[in-house]
């Protein structure tokens, strides 16, 4: 009974993975078919608040991509940020100048108290809007050129509530970056894209999303979801409950050269105390997604049964052809490591979802946070410890 059990098991999450795979390709297809803009747009304005600390990873490629759109409607770009000398600020600089034809300005505000670093950027940003569609981006993206468009069209749709998109991760040879990048990709582009085309309610990405300003007012604001370091997946929980669809924007790129393990960990603890609160009727499905063929070779080793420890092998290895298939489809170089880093991230990511502290301190953007259960945050303060070097790597 056991091994009918698991095979029945098996074929379900073989076909669950295909059908990841298949609908990343099918997306990344629509994502780099380039759509005209054209007259429908003309009177439709979008206003882009860009929340910026620090220096990315080629950061004025990152600019340039949100500068060169086919959109035909008017267009400002807000970038925020937090300090006069922070080190982005003469990038910035430097692309605008490049386009002076284009709307745009640059404010700088402390960090609201009670509010995470990127919230309190974004809620100044709001302040200037001119337009009744805001359209958020972060500054370690880059987009295709109709974006914008693919971005603000569906919202013309008063039962949509928001456009949010997934961000690809490239680059990286060490192997926390590349297990990094592993990670991010596997949950946002393969698990939350996925399940968000699919209609399921998973809340929303912060990396690039756009909502009619009255609805972001209604809602009460990004200040009504900012105290927590998960803004994004509340906000879209929220939209959901209200009746409103959510989106799924084109992928973008985040290219990336060198990040350290921390940012790994700190990541996984953002996003399992998201889960346990704002997603936790589903937290046992998001622990079988990633631990499933592990339980099968438990139990097989618990009741001693030879085969479905073998069975669990051969699940193993699939799911090792499968991680590396996600490699090359995100456009990533395959290589030795990416026979460990699949088995190791479901490890991981069940170990985070099962065990991770009720009271965890998150490291994000310079900024060290002690954050209570759900991610709201306690305390904020910054971290001295953590700085940008010229190329703009995290050390």
């Amino acid at each position: 009974m056991l091994l009918y059990i698991c095979i029945a098991v098996g074929a379900f999450f073989i076909l669950f993975w295909c059908a990841q795979l298949i609908f990343f390709r099918l997306h990344m297809n629509w994502t780099n078919r380039i759509i005209p803009s054209d007259e429908q747009d003309e009177n439709v304005g979008v206003s882009i608040i860009h929340p910026i600390k620090d220096l990315d990873f080629e950061l004025e490629k990152n600019l340039e991509s949100w500068f060169r759109q086919n959109y035909t409607g008017p267009v400002q770009h807000i970038f925020s940020f937090q300090d006069p000398d922070d080190p982005a600020i003469p990038v910035v600089r430097s692309v605008i100048e490049a386009h002076p034809s284009v709307d745009c300005e640059i404010i700088v505000n402390p960090v609201m108290p009670g509010l995470n670093g990127k919230s309190s950027n974004m809620v100044n940003g709001m302040k200037h809007a001119k337009y009744d569609i805001v359209l958020f981006g972060d500054s370690d993206v880059r987009v295709k050129q109709d974006f914008i468009l693919k971005m603000v069209r569906p919202l013309r749709d008063e039962k949509v509530g928001m456009t949010t998109c997934g961000q690809v991760n490239m680059g990286g040879t060490d192997f926390w970056t590349r297990f990094f990048t592993f990670v991010q990709n596997s949950e946002t582009d393969f698990i939350w894209a996925f399940l968000t085309k699919l209609g399921v309610d998973v809340g929303a990405t912060g990396a690039a999303f756009a909502m009619r300003k009255k609805l972001l007012t209604e809602v009460g604001g990004l200040e009504a979801f900012g105290s927590s370091l998960l803004e994004d997946l509340h906000l879209g929980n929220t939209l959901y409950k209200m009746g409103y669809k959510l989106i799924l924007g084109p992928f973008i790129e985040c290219h990336v050269q060198k990040l350290g393990r921390e940012k790994s960990f700190n990541y996984a603890k953002r996003l399992s105390v998201g889960i346990k609160t704002h997603i936790a009727v589903e937290l046992p499905t998001f622990i079988l997604m990633v631990f499933w063929y592990w339980i099968l070779f438990l139990l097989g080793f618990i009741f001693a049964d030879p085969v479905v420890v073998y069975l669990s092998f051969v699940f193993m290895a699939l799911r090792v052809v499968q991680g590396m298939i996600m490699r090359v489809l995100t456009k990533n170089k395959v290589m030795l490591t990416d026979v460990i880093i699949p088995l190791f991230f479901d490890l991981f990511a069940a170990f985070y979802l099962i065990f991770a502290s009720k009271n965890p301190c998150v490291t994000w953007r310079g900024i060290k946070y002690s954050v209570k259960n759900g991610g709201y945050i306690e305390e904020t303060y910054e971290e001295d410890d953590l700085k940008v070097d010229e190329k703009g790597l995290n050390v």
